[in-house]
């Protein structure tokens, strides 16, 4: 025992503090009245005082003295301090530091309140805790304490009562459970022992740790166990012990031994008590032997004796006036519904050691449900049966230990019958009570409740009974058991009995086969006993026949009487059940009563007792045990419902027609028979059953399957595919026949058990399938007789034959005779006899063909002949309906089982191409897909000689016309027969055919392989089919043609190819050249449901498109196979052939067949165009060929080029009969060229090159088809080319590039080039427009908007076509400025006048990138030709002036420019283009003296023009002009500046000025000696130009200033003149600087005549322009002494270092 706390000291510290904190509390409270309190508590506070200062245990010694004070406080009385002490107590118990002791004070401390009546509750409370924190408390104190709660429980106050009841309930459990506890702590107690002996031996003696702790453990779990850990009966249980012994003296109403001090008792309480710990305790009672004699001579002689009085009880029947009379010692129900739940106790936990007393038990339980007992006590006694019967194992006791031993009561049988007697009595009483009620009508609490149609139970004479107790199968649910706090007997429904009594018998069932079967109970528990080897055989049979009469008693009538589904269902059940126990048992007298049981119920009784009228032996038997009461209760019951007294009536669900046959009587032939829900719930029972346990049937299979004929028969169920059952929805022709649609959607369900009961067939053992079979022939020849007689024939049994046939292949002595029967039934005169007969051969045929046979069917060659024969001997029959379904059956046999047939491939082939065109179309799509399937998926196994049949079959559906699918299908089998010789061409190859005349002759070939004629013969085939009258079908077996030879030609040999070409190919593009030109143009007849596409509605437009396939087939076929081709020899007259049909193809005037040519072309030409070639001799060979081979190209490629562009009509000059080549056409004409390009570039003419670019021009200049304007054009946003430009232009840039090669044979071309680039190029500019002339040839109209009947040409579309070949010429300038063609042509004299009109047009031209990029090309040309020009400059002279022009109109255009039209920052991007022009011209152009003067003169002049603002445009506005162009003036005045004066040294800067710059010396160029004489000219034409240009700008300033008054001048005005003064600053600067020779004496005048102008800007306001005129006046100094020197005119001033 130690104290309580995880904290360790911390935490005794705290509870020491609260502890001394409580009792001074308590002595303040005690202070005045209870002064020895207030001592004991003072005492107390210096005990704990000393204890905290100790170890923890300290405040455990010190307990007893602290408890003292509060004992003392509980005698007291004050409830305040009562409360507070109890409070402290409950403390100190939780916190587990009270002693044995200390218990005890406690314990008589509470027994003095409780004797006193105080805190009643708060004493319970303290007496739990005490007990339940640990085990401190046994022995007396225990009992003292429960004394305690039982006086207690009998007090007045209901609280008090209950909670110590409930306190009761709990110790008493608690002192059991501390037996568990003692019992686990003493084996572990013994455990540890042993072990440390062993230790010991091993470590000679040596004793450690261990021992102390577990003295410690021993000390903690039980104070008084560790002295005898060997005796019997340890403390605890001693206590449990003395505690049981008690309870059951003081139910006994006699003095306890233990319990001292017990007032008084109930029985009842004390029966609950005991009940509760004999449930839970069972182990207790079990491994201890006193206790179990204890509960052998003690409890259940206290049972029998309390028995007595309920089974000496008679419950005499009421006499007339309704009194009853009361007998002495009545039944008491409280203590009779407690006992018997003890009993069940006793039964199930305690039957392996109370053998004898529970056969007393059991048998009293059973005579509680005589008739003569309250109806209380049956209800009891039928839950405590329910609660035995649902545990197998306890049924297996109850027979092996009674019904098996001779002199034992039979229990099992006794009970089992008792049942049986209490549902019939419960029936009976029922009905006799309402009987005895009702004088007249009946009372409407009977079945009123009926109406709803919800309800359950049973039904007898008028006599309802409810099930009003529902179970789960194995679960009892006492509901009168339960009732502990009822004391009179309750009011119990009539139905209850027969409700439990239904569920028991539903258990017993399961609990028997449970036993008999060896499943494992539910609900297993230790004592449960064990059943041997040798005692299983006999107990199950045992069992069977102590229960099945009883079972089968009580089974009939419920069965008869239930009224739902649901509660029908589980008594059916549990019947097949009981059959199935008694066939596994071979008892067979049971089973095939059982199941003639279920086969009566499955109709109505007059119609079941015809049917079984033969059956007469069977029920024999049951007669002994069913005449009395069920058979009775069946003739009751059908009186009843045949009565008109407006009864409750089961419901009829199908009303149908007897099934004619012998045993019937006329009388019951002739009236329908009327079906209710429970007769089909009964014969889904019969099919359960025998699906279930078909196996052990045996002679009953003949009544079963007679019962199901009857009813499939009644039910209206026709046999379907595979034998299985349908209903067919027959006319209600009569009122009285027909079947529920609830039932109808049942039927389904119905027919699908039938089918899996004959499909279990190959389950059974050969016996059990002989009496099937048996069963089976029999009811198949009364059927075939009664249609002889032409009565509808009942297909059930041919059917369940042909199922039972299905499952049971492997068995082949079942599969003949049931084949001969079915053939005999297909020669029947009667349709549906032979019609099914058909029906299942066929079925059986394709099944047997998919089973797996022992040996293997595909190695069976008999087995297959036995097999297919049936199928092959159909043929000769004929019926078209049996052709039909012969044909079906091919089908599914390929689909199902086509790989195993090995043997019988011709035979399959012969019968699918037997069908021809009479046939009519269903019969044609069945054979079709027969074909299909051996072709998709078998031609692997099929053997070589089937193959040329497959082709031949399958060209014969490709050219039937009954349906045009399957010919189109048609053709792609052969595809597919292609890919299956290709991918088995090794087996082909290897295996050969003795039989040649299957194969066809190709004439011209010699030896062809077999192999090769297979090939041919397909492609022969499809050949034939490429000029099939139907489009759809020329165009599939095209495609496939060519798809077959691109994919698989290059199996053949090559001799066998020359026949493909000219046997197969040619004449095919012959024959369809010539069908193509004699079609008709009239428009196909589309009045049909199919709409024709305008591009195929005449028959010319469809053979048309037939063209375009063969053509490019071939075509592609020419290109795959060129070298095979070449190597045959008349490759060459091939080669002119196929050209000539693409020619011929591509002048058509069809633009789908032209086009299609033309992309056949381009394959032929892009095709192998480099080719490796082995030796010299075969190249030389080879390289002459190919020469030849590209110049027929060449001259083809003109020849269309040409006659497609001419655009010439018709004769008759009707405007509709222009041929217009469409865009497509034309720019696949075009990128065709480089692939012969490149093969005819080393001869590649002057000539050739004019009629290309004749065929180029005309090519861009043809007008475009209104209709192709969408496609082809470009938006205006997007500037891309369109395909034919496009081509083109690559065209020029692979002509260009092969001139520009080093050592090229065509660069004397380079000239030609450039003019043909220069034409393209103006169309940026000026686009072709055409008009069409008398001689109607399209010639180009400048004008640029002719209104003429032309057609029009957006001309959006040339402009990037024309800016591309600027940037293609410029480019190719650039490398080619300086070659001797390019410099002696002028071509840079071509280009600026190609360009000028661009630049011209300027901001007019149709999209401004135009003139950008002409701009750039010319800038970009002219920094490459301006060196060329310097060097050679005699082949320049004509240019110059051109080139001065195209400057001056483009840097001063005509067109006008504004900010609105194009934005500020466009117009700033123009005039950085502007300023690149002007520093092209000051880079290239001045600094060199060699260029004319008259070209310089004009360059200065444009410069003046552009440096000064007033000579702007005057339509502009003058102030935006000024502001727009003034980066570009500046630029041009820098220029001249520049060059206005040269000094000697100064460094050579080209760097533009920047806004308003100083300039200094240092900018100048400088130039060697040579070129003095022209720099000289150009720098003093520059210095005048500028003085000039300074005065004006002066002389403006100073009048605008005066006009302008206080106004100030714009910014940009100032900026202007503040420019100007700085530059006169720099001028000056640089004349006095330059070199006397240099500056001319007109100069010098011309700069002092300024100085008044300067003078008078001194006026200004604006300090910018102030700084810079003093800057400009600042150099005027030196030149006001008169200079040193004058010398011929020219003045020089030495500089006096001024900046």
């Amino acid at each position: 025992m130690s104290f309580v706390g995880g904290g360790g000291g911390t935490d005794v510290h705290k509870f020491v503090e609260a502890l001394q904190a409580d009792f001074k509390t308590l002595s303040l409270e005690t202070k005045k009245k209870y002064p020895q309190i207030k001592e004991a508590c003072e005492e107390a506070i210096s005990k704990l005082c000393t204890a905290g200062s100790s170890q923890q245990n300290s405040v455990y010694y010190t307990v007893n003295q602290i408890l003292y004070p509060l004992v003392q406080g509980c005698e007291t009385k004050d409830l305040k301090i009562i409360k507070f002490c109890m409070g402290m107590m409950q403390r100190l118990i939780t916190q587990q530091v009270v002693d044995q002791k200390g218990a005890l004070y406690i314990t008589n401390a509470l027994w003095t309140l409780m004797e006193n009546n105080i805190e009643e509750v708060r004493v319970l409370q303290t007496v739990t805790l005490l007990l339940t924190t640990n085990t401190v408390v046994h022995g007396d104190t225990l009992a003292k304490a429960l004394v305690l709660c039982f006086r207690l429980h009998y007090t007045k106050n209901p609280t008090i009562v209950n909670t110590a009841g409930a306190t009761i309930r709990q110790l008493v459990s608690l002192v059991f459970e501390r037996v568990y506890l003692e019992k686990d702590s003493v084996a572990s107690l013994q455990n540890q022992q042993a072990q440390l002996q062993q230790q010991d031996l091993k470590k000679n003696g040596l004793k450690d740790g261990p021992t102390t702790s577990t003295n410690a453990i021993e000390g903690d779990a039980s104070s008084a166990v560790a002295g005898s850990p060997g005796q019997d009966v340890q403390t605890f249980a001693s206590d449990a012990f003395m505690l049981f012994q008690d309870l059951v003296q003081l139910v006994n109403a006699e003095q306890p031994y233990w319990l001292v001090g017990m007032t008084e008792m109930t029985r009842t309480f004390g029966l609950e008590l005991l009940e509760a710990v004999l449930s839970s305790f069972s182990a207790v009672f079990h491994e201890n032997n006193d206790f179990r004699l204890l509960l052998k001579e003690r409890v259940c002689a206290l049972v029998i004796k309390l028995f007595s009085p309920n089974v000496k009880h008679r419950q005499l029947p009421a006499q007339n006036n309704g009194n009853a009379a009361v007998p002495a010692d009545k039944p008491h129900f409280p203590i009779s519904m407690r006992l018997l739940r003890l009993v069940a106790i006793l039964i199930q936990k305690y039957h392996t050691i109370l053998v004898t007393e529970c056969e007393i038990f059991l048998s009293l339980i059973i005579k509680f449900l005589d008739p003569d007992k309250p109806h209380w006590q049956r209800a009891l006694a039928l839950e405590v049966i329910h609660k035995l019967v649902t545990r197998s194992t306890l049924m297996a006791f109850f027979c092996k230990s009674y019904d098996l031993k001779n002199h034992a009561t039979n229990i099992v049988h006794d009970m089992i019958a008792a049942l049986g007697s209490f549902v019939r009595y419960s029936l009976i009483n029922a009905s006799a009570v309402l009987n005895g009620q009702q004088a007249g009508g009946i009372t409407p609490n009977t079945f009123a409740a009926l109406t709803s149609g919800s309800q359950c139970g049973f039904m007898f004479r008028g006599a309802y009974l409810p099930l009003v107790a529902t179970f789960a199968l194995g679960v009892s649910k006492a509901v009168y058991l339960e009732m502990l706090d009822k004391l009179d007997a309750p009011n119990i429904p009539d139905s209850y009995g027969i409700s439990v009594a239904y569920a028991i018998l539903l258990d017993i069932t399961r609990s028997i086969g449970g036993v008999i079967q060896r499943t494992t109970d539910p609900h297993p528990t230790a004592n449960t006993a064990i059943i041997g080897e040798d005692e299983y055989k006999p107990l199950c049979l045992q069992l069977i026949n102590s229960s099945w009469t009883g079972l089968l008693t009580a089974f009939i009538p419920l069965v008869e009487t239930s009224i739902d589904e649901a509660t029908t269902e589980n008594l059916l059940k549990a019947m097949q059940n009981y059959a199935a126990l008694c066939g596994i048992l071979e008892q067979l007298q049971p089973r095939d009563a059982f199941i003639l049981a279920i086969c009566r119920a499955s109709f109505p009784p007059h119609y079941a007792m015809s049917i079984f009228s033969n059956n007469a032996h069977m029920d024999g038997d049951l007669r002994c045990h069913t005449r009395s009461s069920s058979q009775d209760l069946s003739n009751q019951f059908m009186n009843n419902c045949n009565a008109e007294t407006g009864d409750f009536r089961p419901q009829i669900v199908a009303v149908g027609t007897p099934l004619p046959s012998a045993s019937l009587p006329h009388s019951v032939m002739q009236a329908p028979v009327m079906l209710t829900n429970k007769n089909l719930q009964c014969m889904r029972a019969i099919l359960f059953l025998a699906h279930n346990n078909g196996s052990i049937l045996g002679t009953s299979w003949y009544i079963v399957l007679q019962t199901l004929q009857h009813l499939v028969w009644i039910l209206g169920l026709k046999p379907s595919t595979g034998g299985s059952l349908q209903a067919i929805p027959k006319p209600a022709v009569e009122a009285n026949v027909g079947i529920q649609t609830a039932v109808m959607a049942d039927l389904p369900v119905l027919s699908q058990m039938l089918s899996q009961l004959f499909e279990s067939s190959q389950y059974l053992d050969d016996v059990a399938l002989h009496h099937l079979i048996d069963a089976l022939c029999k009811l198949s020849h009364e059927a075939m007789e009664l249609a002889y007689a032409n009565r509808e024939p009942s297909l059930f049994a041919v059917a369940k034959l042909l199922e039972t046939g299905l499952v049971n292949m492997s068995r082949i002595e079942v599969w003949r005779p049931l084949t001969n029967h079915l053939l005999e039934v297909c020669q029947h005169r009667h349709i549906r006899m032979r019609e099914w007969g058909v029906e299942a051969i066929t079925y059986l045929v394709k099944s047997s063909l998919q089973f797996k046979h022992k040996v293997p069917l595909k190695e069976n060659i008999e087995l297959q002949t036995m097999l297919l024969s049936p199928l092959s001997e159909l043929s000769t029959v004929m019926h078209a309906d049996v052709r039909q379904r012969q044909l079906d059956c091919v089908l599914q046999i390929l689909n199902t089982a086509g790989e195993i047939l090995s043997f019988g491939w011709p035979a399959i082939i012969e019968i699918i191409g037997a069908v021809n065109e009479h046939h009519g179309e269903p019969l044609i799509r069945t054979a079709f897909q027969c074909l299909q399937l051996v072709i998709t998926d078998f031609l692997t196994v099929m053997p070589w000689r089937c193959l040329p049949l497959c082709i031949s079959t399958a060209a014969k559906f490709g050219s039937q016309t009954q349906e045009l699918n399957i010919s189109l299908t048609a053709i792609g089998l052969m595809w597919n027969i292609s890919d299956f010789f290709n991918q088995n061409q090794e087996k082909l190859m290897s295996a050969q055919v003795n039989d040649v005349a299957i194969l066809p002759d190709f004439p011209g070939t010699v030896k062809m392989p077999q192999f090769d004629k297979l090939w041919m013969c397909l492609y022969a085939k499809l050949g034939e089919l490429c000029v099939d009258l139907r489009p759809a079908v020329r165009k599939s077996a095209g495609q496939t043609l060519f798809s077959t030879i691109s994919a698989h030609g290059s199996l053949l040999n090559p001799p066998t190819w020359q026949a493909l070409v000219w046997q197969v190919l040619f004449p095919l593009l012959d024959n369809v050249r010539s069908l193509s030109s004699s079609a008709s143009n009239e428009k196909v007849d589309s009045s049909g449901n199919i709409l024709i596409h305008h591009s195929r509605n005449t028959a010319q437009k469809q053979w048309a498109e037939t063209q375009v396939l063969t053509l490019s087939g071939v075509c592609r076929v020419f290109n795959t196979k060129r070298e095979l081709l070449q190597m045959l020899g008349d490759f060459e007259r091939a080669w002119s052939l196929i050209l000539e049909f693409i020619q011929n193809a591509a002048l058509s005037k069809n633009g789908e067949v032209s086009l299609a040519a033309l992309k056949s072309l381009q394959e032929i030409m892009y095709h192998n165009t480099e080719r490796s070639v082995a030796t010299t001799k075969v190249a030389d060979v080879a390289k002459d060929q190919d020469d030849e081979i590209w110049t027929i190209a060449w001259n083809i490629w003109l020849s269309i080029g040409m006659e497609s562009t001419k655009m010439t009509t018709k004769s008759n000059n009707s405007q509709e009969d222009y041929y217009i080549p469409s865009q497509a056409f034309l720019t696949a004409l075009i990128q065709i060229f480089p692939a012969i390009f490149q093969h005819i570039q080393t001869k590649f003419s002057a000539s050739d090159f004019d009629k290309f670019s004749t065929v180029l021009t005309n090519a861009v200049c043809i007008p475009l088809q209104t209709d192709a304007v969408p496609y082809i054009m470009s938006t205006v946003s997007d500037t891309l080319l369109t395909p034919l430009h496009d081509g083109i232009l690559e065209c020029m840039e692979l002509i260009q590039k092969e001139a520009t090669k080093p050592n090229s044979n065509i660069r004397q071309l380079i000239p030609a080039i450039f003019r043909q680039l220069l034409i393209f190029s103006k169309f940026a500019c000026a686009p072709p427009t055409f008009q069409q002339n008398v001689d109607n040839k399209y010639v180009k109209t400048t004008n640029h908007y002719s209104n003429n009947a032309s057609v029009e040409v957006v001309s959006m579309n040339y402009i990037p076509f024309g800016e591309k070949a600027i940037s293609i010429c410029a480019k190719l300038y650039q490398s080619t400025a300086a070659e001797d063609p390019v410099v002696q042509e002028q071509i840079l004299h071509e280009i600026i006048k190609a360009l000028r009109t661009p630049l011209a047009m300027k901001y007019k031209c149709l999209a401004s990138s135009t003139w950008k990029l002409a701009i750039s090309s010319l800038i970009n040309v002219l920094h490459t030709g301006l060196k060329v020009a310097r060097a050679k400059p005699q082949h320049f002279t004509g240019m110059w002036d051109d080139l001065a022009d195209t400057l001056d109109k483009f840097l001063f255009p005509a067109s006008v420019c504004t900010i609105e039209d194009r934005g500020l920052e466009e117009i700033v991007l123009d005039e950085t283009i502007d300023c690149q022009v002007i520093e092209l011209l000051r880079d290239e152009v001045l600094p060199y003296p060699e260029m004319p003067h008259q070209f310089v003169m004009q360059i200065v002049v444009l410069l003046n023009k552009g440096s000064i603002h007033s000579a702007s445009d005057t339509n502009i506005c003058y102030e935006s002009d000024w502001k727009l162009r003034e980066i570009f003036a500046k630029t041009c005045f820098e220029t001249l500046l520049q060059f206005s004066l040269l000094g000697e040294n100064g460094a050579h800067n080209n760097n533009r000025i920047a806004n308003a710059p100083v300039l200094n010396a240092n900018l100048l160029p400088s130039c060697g000696e040579a070129g003095t004489v022209g720099k000289a000219f150009a720098g003093r034409l520059a210095v005048t130009a500028l003085l000039h240009r300074f005065q004006e700008v002066l002389k403006r300033f100073n009048d605008d200033e005066r006009q302008s008054g206080k106004c100030p001048l714009p910014r940009f005005r100032l900026s202007e003149i503040s420019f100007v003064l700085k530059a006169i600053a720099t001028l000056v600067v640089s004349m006095k600087k330059a070199p006397s020779s240099k500056v001319n004496k007109p100069a010098w005048d011309q700069l002092i005549g300024l100085y008044p102008y300067l003078v008078d800007c001194t006026t200004t306001t604006s300090p910018e322009v102030s700084r810079s005129l003093r800057e400009a006046l600042l150099q005027y100094t030196d030149l006001l002494q008169a200079p040193t020197t004058c010398l011929n005119d020219n003045v020089v001033v030495p500089s006096n270092g001024q900046e």
